[in-house]
């Protein structure tokens, strides 16, 4: 079984498909994403992003979807919702959420954390 986080993105009107990363490289992905919306070469940007950190395995029916992270850098707004998310991951993503913040972005958080 894999848990999952979907990222749907939009970043200076460049939206690629809604990708899986695996939970555990959840923090690693925002703090990478950080770049992203920085870079002047947005497309090679993003494409590198999904190169590290989309899930690329088969898809099995013991996976499930924790929750979703939107990002829509023109309106700078960041969703992040889910229905579990092991506390630990949840700590280290609310550094990198609050580095957003300090950028400008509204960041929603709805988070039902466990141990």
């Amino acid at each position: 079984m894999t848990d999952c986080a979907m990222y749907n993105i939009t970043v200076q009107g460049y939206h690629p498909s809604t990708i899986c990363v695996v939970i555990d490289s959840l923090p690693a992905s925002l703090e990478y994403f950080k770049d992203v919306i920085n870079s002047p070469l947005i497309q090679d940007s993003m494409n590198e992003f999904i190169e590290e950190f989309a899930r690329t395995d088969e898809i099995m029916p013991s996976d499930r979807t924790l929750g979703f992270v939107i990002i829509n850098s023109s309106k700078k707004v960041i969703s992040f919702s889910f229905s579990e998310l092991p506390r630990e991951i949840m700590d280290t993503c609310e550094k990198s959420l609050s580095d957003f913040r300090k950028a400008g972005y509204e960041v929603e958080i709805d988070v039902n954390k466990i141990n």
